[in-house]
């Protein structure tokens, strides 16, 4: 069986999937891409949505000034499917947001657009390689209704085969299993900062206080240097300071106090003042920040 497969938004998410299922790696799908930018896209938006099976979505989710997440562009592609999509068509192509959202996101958009088949399906790629990344995955997540989840098991054993779990859910535990881990690696290297700032005032051999600490296996040995590999203290981007950031917001809005991941925030400012994500517009803060 040969898939159509759709991409909306090329950046470096959208671009890791295209590649994962082009004929340089093997794969025999027919890939179609839609971007903002006509310079990134391929074909129409309406050819996308009505000429594939699945649909790889993939916009930026940036942080507003107050720390929340900003949905607005994923909301309006939404609406741009819409008038767009034949409803009438015998299979409708199943929607899979990759983008990262607070839990509930989901749920709401599949409200708005019942006739729609969405699901959640986040992305667990570095920016620096994310084509590599998308085709050594350790597992795929995948959040939605039964009968949806299922048809994208099948894609992905297609596509990767069998040793390759998929964890099908529901919606709004997809969405936290992306904040958990952005949130995690995020407090980690906050951690790290402050030991190698204790390391550096008593006197203590970093290196080997590194080498020592992560001999422990339950340690692992990701996300463990400082300075990081920008060369800066702390951690940037266009990932962990809006996530860390949007997760705080929402964990206050149930009335959960995110101690944790407010003092993981506060040491990411001390130690990166410079607050360069600051500068990635439209991508880790709205445009008018």
């Amino acid at each position: 069986m040969k898939y159509n497969i759709g991409i909306i938004g090329n950046g470096f998410v959208g671009s890791s999937v295209a590649f994962g299922f082009s004929p340089q790696t093997g794969c025999d799908a027919e890939v179609k891409i839609y971007d903002k930018d006509e310079t990134k896209s391929t074909h129409t938006l309406s050819d996308v949505v009505n000429d594939s099976d699945f649909i790889f979505l993939s916009v930026p989710t940036p942080s507003n000034s107050d720390g929340s997440i900003s949905l607005d562009i994923l909301f309006d592609v939404f609406k741009e499917i819409d008038e767009v999509i034949d409803y009438e068509a015998d299979r409708q192509p199943v929607i899979m947001i990759r983008s990262t959202v607070t839990p509930g996101t989901t749920t709401k958009i599949q409200i708005e657009y019942p006739k729609m088949n969405i699901v959640f399906n986040p992305e667990f790629l570095t920016e620096r390689s994310a084509k590599f990344d998308f085709i050594n995955q350790s597992r795929f997540i995948v959040g939605g209704t039964w009968g949806n989840t299922m048809r994208v098991e099948h894609l992905y054993k297609w596509r990767f085969g069998e040793s390759t779990p998929v964890v099908r859910t529901n919606y709004q535990t997809a969405e936290l299993i992306k904040y958990m881990n952005n949130c995690f690696f995020a407090t980690k290297v906050s951690f790290l900062n402050e030991m190698y700032q204790i390391a550096d005032k008593c006197g203590a051999n970093w290196e080997e206080a590194v080498d020592g600490f992560v001999r422990d296996g339950r340690v692992g040995h990701s996300h463990m240097n400082v300075p990081g590999p920008d060369g800066k203290f702390g951690f940037g981007g266009s990932c962990f300071p809006k996530d860390i950031q949007a997760m705080i917001h929402f964990a206050k809005t149930l009335d959960v106090s995110p101690n944790v991941l407010i003092g993981a925030w506060d040491t990411n400012l001390e130690v990166r003042p410079e607050q360069d994500w600051k500068k990635l517009k439209g991508r880790a803060v709205v445009e008018n920040e």
